[in-house]
């Protein structure tokens, strides 16, 4: 692999053990961080530059990585990619052509997910990110004079399994064992040493805009009491993993290419290179609109669709006009993180801005606005996540011992039960790791196989939440439906991956899985899933009232009937009248409760449940009085 500088032979630190270092994949740039006793510090690379931008082009015997490749991608936009990461762990379907102004074609990969074609090779995102990480190893081990071979390695915290899954497949096609997947937000918060400054609790919103992620934290900072470390507990989070500083770099594409006389679909009419060009300007006026009013530009196009030459003028005003949108969504995901923590705007200590994109003054303006006080900027916003990561990476080897972190699961985890609802085992914004069990059982007799379906989603039934696949207990002796009893188990690790148990305990089957999904969610998907669950809460719960009712009575009922089939005989005859009346009328309600849920009165249904167990109470006894009078004779 050909890289943008020579490997460096000088070896000032030789450590006798590798230590862990921590990496910041990054959407548009990367970095790779260590932490000793001199603290966390980037590592440079023999020209001193810290970021590694995060492009890669596939010549047809090399490969080359990082900001040459980046420079050069005007020249060769077909056999260059950038911003693989926004394809990690997605479907080519739900990405569409949304990637395609990068240059490279976005096609259908294995199991569907979105890979890259170059010329007649297809690629993987993670193929691609492998290239950035083992440059950043190489790095590593040019600095330190040691092998490296474990990484903490930073996700946007809405990145779920697939994704999180994704770029640890990565990580180890660049030979990189993942010590710990960390959430970006969190990593800022220990590159600042936030939990251990301070004598009281705090507050802090971590609001982290990158290249093509958006995260927003709240994190609750206990000081260090006694021997206990310092705690830095992640309450709540809430983002978009499909926003960023590339989607401010399109707009200001698309603008520049109205000015040509051309709608923004004419995109795909454009050669790559064109594409390219534009991209490439369009992100150099972004970064000159930070720092003054307006920015002019002058480019030559010389393409069959487009042969122009621009000489434009694009002020600041404008440029805020253009992403005003995209940055009110950004502050309304800081209100959504607020209310599931409880926590009002004024309550807030520190509002901690990571990310290159935060350097955009409309941003800055937006946050300050909301939380009424002033960002804070005390580190390379561009470096925070990386020095967290190594921070975490030192924690790990055992280097610091004065922080504890915990970080969160973005959206709750449950199991399908009988007749279509979930069972919510792991709740949303619980700290992880984490671990949860409950018990079920079958529901027809004789059943041998329990097919167990996994789902992510806040709504209360299967078909409003996402499956993340399905597993088989089988090898179940054939039982009375009820009378097995399986214990399921979900684990989420450090890393935020799932893993799920089952046992049978009677026979001691077993099985187990961890969950993979094909791809991952759209960030439509994740604010849709967030808003149903607040409009439909109270359908939700009714129906999945109705659902529980209708397994639970019948059961009951079918076993009643067995009891009474048995003992009919031994019985007063108007009892039997009476109770085969609350039989029948709690058999109505479950005919009614599979024909249409939400038509169902579910007091009405609970308190007929509860009459038919308490009618047939006399029915059991007499029922055991048999089958004992049987014993003896």
């Amino acid at each position: 692999m050909a890289e943008d500088t020579n490997a460096s032979s000088d070896h000032p630190h030789s450590p006798t053990v590798s230590p862990t270092v921590g990496i910041d994949l990054g959407t548009t740039n990367s970095l790779v961080a260590v932490c000793d006793q001199r603290g966390p510090r980037i590592i440079e690379d023999d020209q001193g530059q810290r970021l590694l931008p995060s492009v890669v082009r596939f010549d047809d015997d090399d490969v080359l990585v990082g900001r040459r490749a980046r420079d050069e991608a005007v020249l060769h936009p077909e056999i260059t990619v950038s911003s693989a990461k926004r394809l990690m762990g997605r479907s080519a379907d739900e990405v569409g052509d949304a990637a395609n102004f990068r240059g490279a074609q976005v096609v259908p990969g294995p199991r569907g997910l979105a890979s890259i074609k170059l010329g007649t090779r297809v690629l993987t995102p993670q193929e691609v990110s492998a290239h950035v990480l083992a440059r950043l190893r190489r790095l590593a081990e040019d600095e330190l004079g040691t092998p490296v071979s474990r990484a903490v390695i930073t996700v946007p915290a809405y990145f779920d399994d697939a994704q999180r899954t994704a770029t640890r497949d990565a990580a180890r096609l660049a030979g990189l064992q993942t010590a710990r997947i960390v959430n970006e937000p969190t990593a800022a918060a220990l590159a600042y040493g936030l939990g251990n400054r301070s004598d009281e609790e705090r507050a802090v919103v971590v609001f982290d805009l990158g290249g093509g992620t958006f995260d927003v934290s709240l994190l609750q900072l206990l000081p260090a009491e006694d021997e206990m470390e310092a705690l830095c507990e992640v309450l709540a989070t809430a983002g978009d993993t499909a926003l960023g500083g590339d989607d401010f770099d399109q707009l200001l594409a698309d603008h520049i290419l109205n000015a040509a006389g051309l709608e923004s679909e004419a995109w795909a009419q454009l050669a790559a290179q064109t594409r390219q060009a534009i991209m490439q300007c369009a992100r150099r006026v972004k970064e000159h609109l930070s720092e003054h009013p307006v920015a002019r530009l002058a480019l030559d196009i010389e393409d069959p669709a487009l042969a122009t030459v621009l000489d434009l003028e694009i002020s600041r005003e404008q440029f805020e006009s253009m992403i005003e949108s995209l940055v009110r969504r950004t502050i309304e995901c800081c209100a959504q993180v607020l209310q599931d923590g409880g926590v009002e705007a004024e309550a807030i200590d520190r509002v901690v801005l990571v990310g290159g994109s935060t350097r955009v003054p409309a941003v800055r303006s937006a946050v300050r606005e909301f939380f009424g006080a002033e960002p804070y900027v005390a580190l390379d916003p561009d470096e925070v996540v990386a020095m967290g990561a190594a921070v975490q990476a030192s924690i790990l080897d055992g280097t610091r011992s004065d922080l504890l972190l915990l970080d969160v699961i973005p959206l709750s985890l449950g199991l399908e039960t009988v007749g279509g609802a979930v069972a919510k085992l792991l709740v949303r914004n619980a700290s992880i790791p984490a671990r949860a069990s409950e018990r079920f059982s079958t529901s027809v007799d004789g059943q041998t196989s329990v097919r167990l379906q996994v789902l992510q989603g806040e709504r209360e039934l299967v078909e409003d939440c996402r499956s993340l696949g399905t597993f088989h207990l089988s090898g179940i002796p054939p039982m009375p439906a009820g009378i097995p009893k399986i214990e399921v188990d979900f684990i989420v690790d450090a890393d935020g991956v799932l893993s799920v148990h089952a046992v049978e305990s009677r026979s001691g089957r077993r099985a187990s899985t961890q969950f993979v999904p094909s791809y991952g969610l759209t960030n439509d998907e994740v604010e849709q899933i967030e808003a149903d669950s607040f409009t439909h809460a109270r359908s939700d719960l009714h129906a999945h009232r109705v659902i529980d009712l209708r397994v639970n009575a019948g059961l009951d009922v079918k076993w009643i009937k067995e009891a009474l089939a048995r003992v009919r005989g031994d019985l007063d005859p108007t009892y039997v009248t009476e109770l085969e009346a609350d039989i029948r009328a709690l058999e109505e309600l479950i005919e009614e409760a599979g024909r249409n849920p939400s038509t169902v009165d579910a007091d009405a249904f609970q308190a007929a449940k509860e009459r038919l167990d308490r009618d047939s109470i006399r029915l059991h006894e007499e029922s055991i009085a048999a089958s004992l009078r049987a014993d003896q004779d």
